[in-house]
């Protein structure tokens, strides 16, 4: 079966691109490609210096204006389609903060396979600054698939710049100068990232999804072109009081990274994976699509969450749809922060020690962490296809910087962590020289990085950092604060707990302003 992604009409337009280094490392695998790596039991937590995170800059201005805010032009290009059948409801929903999960519902949203879709809620709307409405902030999976893209430059066309990517810069080359308008900026990235970084995650054709949710598990069965996906999570309500909050934890033998609060129930997830870079795929996304798929297993997985999310819709007298976080440590930390990313419904994404194919800007590799153990970007589709091969392999061929081009990727992580805004996204690491394989600094950066685009929408409260050195996947002191206060906030509804914290007791912390292209600033109008 052959797999295509259905992109936009013709527009070649700038990206920020990036420039290829030319130094050279030997690459291992390590805990993030292989759990077994928890080396101590005393971490060291002592010593975490807390910043206020990036600075805010006020006056600064971006090239190029429009009038009166969003100019209103048509831009070329047909309306984005996924696999299968989807519909598209123009009915505008109103504005939502996605705060302690908490959002105001919609007219005309559509149901795909039992899931609100990213269609409702949100004006039709087109880039290169056209017509702008309000997102249906937590309520759809994609909460900007109304919005039209143009066509996607191809790889070969690409050029490379060292700096994360602008992403304030539209395809057409124009800058985002209010808010409403980065609902279609949005769309543009994640396109973007399933063109270059994911492959495309496809959406289950109508009343293809079912399953059944209790006290104690969670069914899914969900019908593709090649198959039918079939699995269960487990549950423990946790003193909970249905509907509850929950946090779904992605368990690869380690349990949860993290202490579930009592109150907040907890649903194991379990992460289906296969080593190596080539050959068929499996798992439960595979089965629905095809073995050959060229779908990352990360975003697949994604895949699957949200279908967890479509029974949870459908079944909401346990687990209350609107109040749910994910979470794991490790490439189950890439899981969850990639389940985050491809879907607004959830409420609170909660990385840890993630790495490369997670929070990791993929160009940073090169600029921050060529060091011996290092992670490189082709560890992510060789050592386990965790992003697309085929995607991501038209920029990266080797675990070295002369096989390494991924500087001229047009996205990067800190723009995947855009896409979760303005839902919660709290980063937990480890910067520690016991273990190279986090990419210690280049994490830093495209946290803070993220951190600005957060405040640069007005949410900058939503998304936290913190990094505290120690073993692997071991849960330490430093990091209860934000995890209670982002617990507080987006899941038991509490909009006056203190978060958005931002700190690490990383030394010698690169300047991400040596690594960005755009101002700090906030940017006018309502999201």
């Amino acid at each position: 079966m052959t797999y295509t992604t259905k992109l936009r009409a013709a527009s070649l337009l700038p990206f920020l691109t990036l420039v290829a280094c030319s130094s050279s490392s030997t690459h291992t695998p390590d805990a993030t490609g292989s759990d077994a790596a928890s080396a101590s039991t005393n971490p060291t937590t002592s010593g975490t210096t807390t910043s206020a995170g990036p600075v805010t800059t006020s006056g600064a201005t971006t090239s190029g204006s429009t009038t009166g805010g969003a100019t209103t032009t048509t831009g070329a290009g047909v309306t984005v389609t996924t696999s299968a059948s989807s519909s598209t409801t123009t009915t505008a929903g109103d504005p939502v903060t996605g705060v302690g999960g908490a959002s105001s519902t919609t007219t005309g949203a559509t149901s795909v396979g039992g899931a609100t879709t990213g269609d409702g809620g949100a004006t039709t709307a087109t880039t290169g600054g056209g017509t702008t409405g309000p997102g249906n902030w937590g309520q759809a999976e994609d909460p900007s698939a109304s919005c039209s893209v143009s066509e996607l430059p191809a790889a070969g066309s690409l050029t490379a710049n060292a700096k994360l990517p602008d992403p304030f810069t539209k395809l057409d080359g124009t800058p985002v100068v209010d808010k409403s308008e980065w609902l279609c900026r949005r769309e543009e990235i994640l396109q973007s990232a399933y063109e270059y970084i994911y492959g495309e995650k496809p959406v289950p054709e109508e009343g293809s999804v079912t399953g059944t949710v209790s006290n104690t598990a969670i069914s899914v069965q969900a019908s593709g072109p090649e198959g039918t996906a079939s699995f269960n999570l487990t549950i423990s309500m946790n003193g909970a009081t249905a509907p509850a909050p929950a946090i779904i934890y992605y368990d690869g033998g380690l349990g949860s990274p993290l202490p579930i609060p009592n109150g907040v129930a907890s649903i194991k997830f379990t992460a289906v994976e296969a080593s190596g870079g080539d050959g068929p795929k499996s798992g439960p996304f595979y089965d629905a699509y095809g073995t050959g798929h060229p779908l990352g297993m990360l975003p697949a997985q994604a895949w699957q969450i949200s279908r967890v999310l479509d029974v949870l819709e459908q079944n909401p007298d346990v687990i209350d749809p609107h109040r749910v976080g994910l979470t794991g440590c490790s490439r189950n930390g890439k899981g969850a922060f990639v389940g985050g990313v491809l879907d607004n419904r959830i409420a609170l994404t909660i990385p840890v020690e993630s790495g490369i194919g997670g929070t990791v800007a993929l160009r940073l590799v090169e600029v921050l962490d060529s060091y011996s153990g290092s992670e490189w970007p082709y560890h992510a589709i060789s050592y386990v296809r965790w992003l697309s091969e085929v995607q991501l392999g038209q920029f990266t061929n080797g675990n070295s910087a002369s096989a390494d081009n991924t500087d001229k990727v047009p996205v990067d992580m800190h723009e995947m962590m855009a896409l979760i805004a303005p839902r919660g996204l709290l980063i937990l690491d480890n910067p520690s020289t016991m273990y190279n394989g986090l990419d210690r600094n280049g994490a830093y950066v495209s946290a803070a990085a993220g951190k600005m685009i957060f405040e640069a929408l007005g949410v900058g409260d939503n998304m936290s950092y913190q990094a505290a050195s120690g073993s692997h996947c071991q849960w330490r002191a430093a990091y209860d604060p934000p995890l209670t206060a982002m617990i507080d906030k987006f899941l038991k509804g509490n909009d006056a707990a203190a978060t958005g914290t931002f700190a690490s007791d990383l030394p010698n912390q690169p300047n991400v302003e040596d690594h960005v292209e755009w101002a700090n600033t906030e940017l006018p109008g309502d999201l």
